[in-house]
């Protein structure tokens, strides 16, 4: 009995050692395969964080509202704004260093599973501001790594009111309309801070995909999305039963500007 105890023992101990030592060869290749390019795009990351500043952010609002300074400082931008998009795109925002642990670990499998391409999402607020500021689109590790680096800066630099500003100012808000105040103004023809909660929450919905959800074309989606906004701040307690029914049964009427 004793000595079929000791031989299981003894398997397991073998066992746990070949994993470890898997591990060290695997991780060894991965270090020498990987590490050059990782240091070029930290490197990268830094440089382009240590040139930006606030200007950075309000110039390239301008550009994309094609040289129109539509932009709002902080304490303009509406606290249901502010709450909405938290709730929807990342509830840990004041929590994180720019980086969702769970999410690096869905892009190293992603990585490793789909070819070398990121497939998955979940990016923070701050790594989406890195993606659309600095970088583009491409869905790869290196585009992924220098998005993370980058966002890993900016929370260095910056503090969250600062990054969330940045981040509502240059989201693209579809039909050429980019930033808050711009889709305010696009879809209502008024200023942010007048519009109610349910107007705010279908703004809000178009930047998670700006062609599924424009609302002159594909208004049902975007309501659902809404909804959905809605219900995540109900949720994080950023409003209550009430304000969640009446904004949910509002009729929706869009007044696009030309």
């Amino acid at each position: 009995m004793l000595e079929k105890r000791s031989k299981k023992i003894n398997i397991i101990k073998r066992l746990f050692l070949y994993i470890l030592v898997f591990a060290a060869v695997f991780g060894g290749i991965v270090y020498l395969k990987y590490a050059p390019t990782v240091k070029a795009l930290h490197n990268s990351a830094a440089l382009k964080v240590n040139n930006c500043s606030e200007i950075t952010f309000k110039n390239k609002s301008m550009d994309l509202n094609n040289g129109k300074l539509i932009y709002l400082k902080s304490n303009e931008i509406p606290e249901e704004v502010k709450n909405a998009f938290i709730a929807v795109e990342d509830r840990n925002f004041y929590k994180h260093g720019g980086i969702s642990v769970e999410a690096v670990f869905r892009a190293v499998y992603s990585f490793f599973t789909d070819g070398g391409k990121i497939t998955q999402g979940g990016s923070t607020i701050t790594q989406q501001l890195s993606r659309n500021v600095f970088l583009n689109f491409n869905k790869n590790y290196k585009r992924k790594l220098e998005e993370m680096f980058i966002a890993s800066d900016l929370e260095e630099k910056f503090t969250k009111d600062q990054i969330l500003e940045f981040y509502i100012n240059n989201i693209n808000f579809s039909n050429g309309a980019y930033g808050i105040e711009a889709a305010s103004e696009k879809y209502f023809s008024t200023e942010c801070s007048k519009l109610n909660l349910s107007q705010i929450c279908l703004l809000a919905a178009i930047p998670n995909d700006p062609e599924y959800y424009n609302p002159l074309v594909h208004l049902n989606n975007t309501l659902q999305r809404r909804n959905l906004i809605l219900e995540k701040m109900k949720e994080n307690d950023y409003i209550t039963d009430k304000q969640y029914k009446e904004a949910v049964n509002y009729k929706i009427v869009l007044n696009p500007k030309d």
